[in-house]
């Protein structure tokens, strides 16, 4: 498998891929007199393996790689999190769901408990709010509606045929421009 672009290349010194990478590691504007300082080499030496091993190209070519890597690793740590929000989400509902069977469960002794006339330890008006929260949360934990809902109620504006348009005034304004003329056409539309 033949070398990636930023690596050492066939027929490339190990003192010339050393030289490429004083360059690659150049931040912001990179020049070839600051690599030539950097390496102690000459800028004319600098600029041949430059073009010889077309050091531009090369750079890019590790750029976009350690922009893909870094793409890649933000996509792996947003979806790790997307699936540990969704399992949070499933246990939540799972022990929602959980809590309400046994509530319901709960209900029954109690409702047994409520009707014998031996025992009066809970109302039956206090098993039925427990059952009828039991259920909701049971509605909740599987992400049904359970009809208690608040009712939103309509508006004028929704009801069909409601004129949501301008005015008269505001038409013949739009139309004429001129306030006097819209006026005196309302007053002979009103005639």
């Amino acid at each position: 498998m033949p070398p990636r672009l930023w690596q050492l290349q066939p027929g490339e010194s190990p003192a010339d891929f050393i030289a490429f990478a004083a360059y690659l590691r150049l931040k912001g504007r990179r020049s070839h007199r600051t690599t030539a300082e950097a390496t102690g080499r000459p800028l004319g030496a600098i600029r041949r393996l430059s073009a010889k091993f077309n050091w531009p190209g090369r750079v890019a070519a590790f750029e976009t790689r350690l922009a893909d890597a870094t793409q890649s690793a933000l996509d792996d740590v947003i979806q790790r999190a997307i699936t540990t929000s969704k399992s949070d989400l499933e246990n939540f509902r799972l022990q929602e769901f959980q809590l309400a069977q046994a509530v319901i469960q709960a209900s029954k002794e109690w409702l047994k408990r409520a009707t014998n006339p031996r025992r009066h330890q809970m109302s039956l008006p206090q098993i039925c709010r427990l059952t009828e929260m039991a259920f909701k949360l049971k509605c909740l934990a599987i992400g049904l509606p359970f009809g208690d809902e608040p009712r939103r109620r309509p508006r004028p504006e929704d009801r069909p045929g409601y004129w949501t348009g301008p005015s008269v005034e505001e038409a013949l304004e739009r139309m004429y421009g001129d306030k006097s003329v819209a006026a005196a056409d309302l007053v002979a539309l009103k005639c």
